[in-house]
């Protein structure tokens, strides 16, 4: 079992993620980055929360499937099930060259953001 106080060293990771993500949107950075980056904050909040009620890490990096596990303690989490499958398919693709690069445009990235605070502030008014 993990201690349950870690949850806020997840909290305080994912912000340097949001952190990053800003930066690198401001100067015009690869948007698949940025939206990665938001990913990430969003992953790690999740995590976080789960330690926080569980006490247990949970393992993946599906938001889909974190998003439903704490939907679990919280019904509330169902509002974010479809955003968190939008930002989760920034996780490999943008990771990676591939054949059929993975564009993401200015309006994902102000999306993604929107999004991604809006589940943070979530997360912390319920803790």
């Amino acid at each position: 079992m993990v201690d349950s106080l870690k949850y806020k060293e997840w909290f305080n990771t994912a912000q340097k993620d949001l952190k990053a993500a800003k930066i690198l949107y401001e100067n015009n950075a690869d948007n698949g980055l940025v939206l990665f980056h938001l990913q990430q904050a969003v992953e790690k909040y999740l995590k976080g929360y789960l330690i926080y009620k569980t006490g247990i890490f949970q393992e993946g990096h599906s938001l889909i499937k974190l998003c439903k596990k704490a939907a679990f303690y919280n019904k509330e989490f169902r509002k974010f099930i479809k955003d968190c499958a939008i930002l989760n398919g920034y996780y490999i693709e943008t990771r990676y060259p591939s054949e059929d690069p993975l564009i993401a445009e200015d309006d994902d990235v102000r999306e993604g953001l929107k999004f991604t605070k809006n589940i943070i502030s979530f997360i912390e008014s319920i803790l």
